[in-house]
């Protein structure tokens, strides 16, 4: 939702926007940490997908990442030039490269969220097990539902007249 809410608005309208408006700060916080390690936003996402997902390859990395396997080279090219990631070889197919982030690197990414964590960490102590426990549902369905409009946005991009 990217109008205001009404007045009368209810609860999942509130919600919703007040995810969009959680968005729009994490997208701001993620920039501003970016900028404060020298790399771009899109680097930045790369480095929690290696954190998350483990070593991975190009291929995947292009398509967690919605990028082409050119443009995910030159940003592990960048990264691992600055330090933050490392190829090493595919242990079970020594043919593919795998891509690592540095545990020192994601030290330093870490660090910039302590304050954050330790506020969030505040705010859930209110709940119960079970409202815990739905949150992390509600949380879990929206990232399933972002990934597939991701998914959906790819797909109607590479259907655009004039695409190569």
């Amino acid at each position: 939702m990217l109008v205001k809410p009404q007045d009368d608005a209810g609860p999942a309208d509130l919600i919703i926007a007040a995810m969009t408006d959680l968005a729009g700060a994490l997208g701001r916080l993620n920039d501003l940490i970016a900028q404060h390690l020298g790399i771009a936003q899109t680097d930045l996402l790369c480095l929690h997908v290696l954190n998350r997902a483990g070593a991975s390859t190009a291929g995947t990395l292009g398509a967690r990442l919605g990028r082409t396997t050119g443009a995910v080279t030159h940003m592990i090219d960048r990264l691992e030039k600055a330090g933050y990631v490392r190829r090493k070889p595919d242990p079970r197919d020594r043919r593919r490269v795998l891509v690592e982030a540095s545990a020192p690197a994601l030290e330093r990414i870490a660090a910039f969220y302590t304050g954050m964590d330790a506020r969030c960490r505040r705010s859930v102590a209110a709940f119960s097990d079970d409202q815990l426990a739905a949150i992390h549902g509600f949380l879990r369905d929206g990232y399933e539902s972002a990934a597939e409009e991701c998914d959906h946005l790819i797909r109607e991009g590479q259907r655009r007249p004039g695409r190569d």
